[in-house]
């Protein structure tokens, strides 16, 4: 006789669910199982790739958006259950100094947590010695895939100079560096807070990678003046 469901797995299993309102809970939990097993757990859910999850609802005859499935695969795998919100964007100060845009894939609040290819949301932050904040948040909301997916996330973050992300393939990450963004990979979910505040204090004496993006940059706002 199985044991019954937690009350934390219950309750992250119902939110995740009302991510995809068009499936009953009962029909969400048994796709769940087709490809975990019984029982559910944590572990599992965690272990659940963004591809697999499609493939299980490709079962199904519902027509769900990429974005919903990110957002599923994001409320099962994080360290707290929460329906991934964005966050709010503060009025707008002036930085002294150099200032470097850096990208931020993330699924909840201003949080490092998301993977380059399928986070909900990127945040973009300005840094300079004098202070960061957060200026834009930009949905991930097209049903791309392959190259072609890549294309868009990178053009959705062109005007930055940095990515911290939770993880990046090797062809993407590539691709990004192409672009003339630096990608920064976390190796564990963290506040934006945290790569923040190691960049301001560097932006006074940038370290030779940094001051070449500075420099690039300024470069470029040269050419535009000219």
């Amino acid at each position: 006789m199985n044991k019954p469901m937690s009350d934390t797995l219950a309750l992250r299993l119902a939110v995740a669910a009302k991510a995809v309102p068009d499936i009953e809970l009962k029909q969400f939990i048994q796709l769940l199982i087709t490809h975990c097993g019984e029982p559910l757990t944590e572990k599992k859910l965690r272990a659940i790739s963004p591809k697999k999850l499609r493939e299980l609802f490709a079962q199904t005859a519902l027509q769900l958006e990429r974005s919903q499935l990110n957002q599923v695969h994001a409320i099962l795998g994080a360290d707290e259950i929460s329906p991934m919100e964005a966050p709010s964007i503060p009025a707008p100060k002036q930085l002294s100094g150099p200032v470097v845009q850096l990208a931020v894939s993330s699924n909840n609040l201003e949080r490092i947590d998301g993977h380059f290819g399928s986070c909900l949301r990127f945040l973009i932050y300005q840094v300079s010695a004098s202070g960061y904040q957060l200026v834009d948040v930009r949905p991930v909301v097209e049903n791309l895939t392959g190259d072609a997916r890549t294309t868009y996330l990178i053009d959705l973050i062109g005007d930055c100079q940095l990515l911290a992300t939770l993880s990046i393939g090797g062809p993407a990450a590539a691709r990004v560096s192409r672009a003339d963004i630096l990608p920064l990979k976390q190796l564990t979910p963290q506040p934006s807070q945290s790569i923040l505040q190691r960049l301001q204090m560097v932006m006074d004496q940038p370290p030779r990678w940094l001051a070449r993006l500075l420099e690039r940059q300024g470069q470029e706002a040269a050419l535009c003046v000219e």
